[in-house]
């Protein structure tokens, strides 16, 4: 009796022991399999989120967001072989050297956000300059000529007006750069290398930046800086913030080999004093 309860004993052990060895398993997988899976559908949402906010943003601003193309005429007065004027049959003098007038067409192309719903567009004065014509393109395509409103010099910024346009015009929100903080999300939408309503996203990298044009010739203050791709024709587009808001207007990029983004990018700040800039130039009834 003794015996078989022994052996009983000692068969049953094993048993138990293996069942609670599978269970133990069994539950720690299960608690392994949750602690991923839940963590990953969270992040997964969390992501989806973040995506769409960017999808939303893009819709939102891109048809605000237009194309600046800009032209001028320079003459000057230069000595040289005319060549092309040299006519021998009218007697014109050999060797035909003499002064003569050339002429060339410098363009510019930059971008720029439509603050008013009856055409009125900010963007940088250097984008502008002193262009002899001014040609808007929106995102639907529609092209109009553009006059210019009022330089901001000391901001390097301008505000034109659309001519002959709708005045139902899609248009951006102005925020507050004052309230952003380093690491905050960065937007910039605009025409790099006439690449119309290219949007890029980076972060804040930096606040308050004093940088220097080349050759000294103009030095900027308290500028956002970013490592959103800005570019070459990304001048005077928005900078914008994940709520859809313009922080920042882009103005320069460092690119210490000339051709391109290497992830340092600089945005004139939009703030309370800037946005009163820009609404006495804009000569607007309310604030913008």
């Amino acid at each position: 009796m003794s015996s078989d309860g022994r052996s009983a004993n000692r068969s049953s052990l094993p048993v138990l022991l293996l069942t609670s060895a599978v269970l133990g398993g069994l539950v720690a997988v299960g608690i392994s399999a949750g602690l991923q899976l839940k963590p990953a559908e969270a992040a997964s949402a969390d992501l989806a989120a973040l995506q769409a906010s960017f999808v939303d943003v893009a819709a939102q601003v891109s048809p605000a967001v237009v194309n600046i193309n800009t032209e001028k005429e320079i003459r000057q007065q230069v000595w040289g072989f005319d060549i092309f004027s040299f006519d021998p049959w009218r007697g014109d003098p050999w060797p035909p050297f003499r002064p003569y007038e050339r002429v060339r067409k410098v363009t510019n192309l930059g971008s720029g956000s439509i603050i008013r719903s009856d055409g009125f567009v900010l963007t940088n004065a250097h984008v502008i300059g002193r262009a002899d014509t001014i040609s808007v393109t929106m995102a639907n395509g529609e092209s109009y000529e553009a006059r210019l409103v009022q330089l901001i010099g000391k901001k390097d910024l301008a505000v034109i007006k659309m001519l002959d346009c709708p005045t139902d015009l899609p248009t951006v929100r102005l925020g507050d750069a004052d309230e952003v903080q380093v690491g905050s999300w960065a937007i910039a939408i605009g025409s790099p290398f006439g690449f119309t309503e290219t949007v890029t996203v980076g972060v804040i990298s930096a606040k308050g930046r004093v940088v220097r044009q080349a050759r000294g010739r103009q030095e900027m203050r308290d500028l956002l800086q970013t490592d959103a791709a800005i570019n070459f024709g990304n001048s005077g587009g928005p900078l914008v913030s994940i709520e859809g808001e313009v922080i920042g207007i882009n103005q320069a990029i460092f690119s210490p080999g000339g051709g391109g983004n290497i992830g340092i990018g600089f945005a004139i700040p939009v703030n309370a004093e800037t946005k009163e800039l820009i609404d006495q130039a804009a000569g607007a009834s309310g604030r913008l």
